[in-house]
């Protein structure tokens, strides 16, 4: 019970960066989905639109997954990871501070749905996953997802590179942040790989993870995963 208690609080504390920056520092902010701000102004790249919001006195930086808008627009969102000292390589500029969100809405109350609480019946529920059809360009010395599963055991414990799609992402859930990806294959309907991580990302990216697999690893409170890889980073 106090496990699951433990998992409650981190799960309220409930976006990339792929290879758009240089250096930066990380902080994750807890999300509220009660933020809201104006828009000042913005500039879209392929995957991201960056925004100058006006919160009351305060003007921040966001980067949310590329949406179209309007200056003067007011949008609700939650605050995401702060990132220090961001280099953007397709805006070719620094951001001092600028806030990866990812939860953005143009009325307050779809934020809030968007994020459905995770916790059903006092037990926590993986999301469900569906297969999406994606193509991927799988970096040189990855693996597919489906070849992780035709060999798990050959890679337990290995340090593997695995490209995918991201199609879901939580935050600093049990202090690590949560990616689910996809990247078109499938070995016997396993088609998608839980990945934790202490970077940071946007649904919709596509990035290379490397990190160590684990089979048959249990967090307790009904996450179980039968493959999943840990302590990933993000190497492009």
């Amino acid at each position: 019970m106090k496990q699951i208690i433990s998992l409650i609080s981190v799960i309220i504390l409930f976006s990339l960066v792929s290879c758009d920056n240089t250096s930066q520092q990380t902080t994750t902010v807890a999300s509220d989905y009660t933020n809201q701000g104006v828009v000042k102004e913005f500039y879209q790249a392929p995957s991201y639109t960056y925004l100058l919001m006006k919160e009351g006195d305060t003007e921040i930086w966001m980067a949310v997954n590329r949406m179209d808008l309007n200056i003067g627009q007011t949008l609700y969102y939650n605050r995401g990871a702060a990132m220090q000292n961001f280099h953007s390589k397709t805006l070719e500029r620094d951001f001092p501070l600028i806030y990866f969100v990812q939860e953005v809405s143009l009325t307050p109350q779809s934020a809030a749905k968007q994020m459905a609480d995770p916790m059903q019946g006092g037990t926590p529920q993986k999301p469900e996953l569906v297969k999406q059809n994606i193509e991927v360009t799988h970096a040189e010395g990855a693996i597919t997802i489906s070849e992780l599963y035709a060999n798990k055991e050959k890679y337990s414990g290995q340090k593997v590179k695995v490209t995918g799609k991201i199609t879901k992402y939580n935050e600093m859930i049990m202090s690590r942040n949560w990616f689910h990806i996809q990247d078109g294959t499938e070995n016997d309907s396993n088609f998608d790989l839980t990945i934790t991580s202490m970077d940071v990302a946007n649904v919709d990216a596509t990035v290379t993870f490397e990190g160590v697999i684990s089979l048959d690893k249990d967090f307790g409170a009904g996450y179980f995963y039968p493959v999943i890889m840990e302590d990933a980073v993000i190497v492009n």
